[in-house]
């Protein structure tokens, strides 16, 4: 019982800070760094005819650069030309628990066609080791990345409620957001697309 109220408390707590970061007034920003304006497609670091980058379906997905748990960096532009599948979670989250296993059933099945990416909200965890243990226990195998400092998740997609997960196409565009957990079935509707 009291799991389950700390659980859902934590789970508020990070639905009111979400809100509060996404609809507090806005501060004055520095300029995106170059990296934001590397074309997805190419992959150069030129900003001449860099696509138009969003979160709505037919748009560029922005651009990342993580870190994963073992220590390797992943940068979404370097897998251009596959598709991708870039879920937002957390180890507190009970729906991200649920999808976990199928993810790892998709990775084991079509891992050479579509790129899984479990971008850890890291920030809103208890530790790091604690998304360790947890990948470890469950013996997960696609590519846990690290958003330490919110900076992909929360800023660059604008994540409320997790899980959500993007379905990204070769090209870098958008073709679908989920918010909550995803079933095998929508994944393998993905691959197959």
């Amino acid at each position: 019982m009291v799991k389950k109220l700390l659980g859902v408390l934590l789970l508020l707590a990070l639905i009111s800070y979400t809100a509060w970061q996404n609809f507090a007034p806005a501060k004055t920003e520095a300029a995106p760094p170059q990296d934001d304006l590397r074309s997805y497609e190419d992959g150069s670091e030129q900003n001449q005819d860099v696509p138009a980058s969003g979160l709505e379906e037919g748009k560029m997905a922005p651009n990342f650069t993580l870190s994963t748990l073992d220590g390797k960096t992943v940068s979404l532009s370097s897998l251009r030309g596959k598709k991708v599948i870039v879920n937002f979670w957390a180890t507190y989250c009970p729906p991200c628990k649920e999808e976990m296993p199928q993810m790892q059933t998709f990775h084991e099945n079509y891992g050479k066609d579509v790129e899984v990416l479990a971008v850890n909200l890291t920030s809103q965890e208890i530790n790091r080791n604690s998304v360790q243990k947890f990948a470890d226990k469950y013996r997960y195998t696609f590519p846990i990345l690290l958003d330490e400092k919110e900076e992909i998740g929360i800023k660059k997609y604008k994540v409320l409620l997790i899980p959500t997960s993007y379905f990204i196409d070769e090209q870098g565009k958008i073709q679908q957001r989920i918010e909550g957990p995803m079933t095998l079935k929508q994944m393998e509707a993905f691959a197959a697309q």
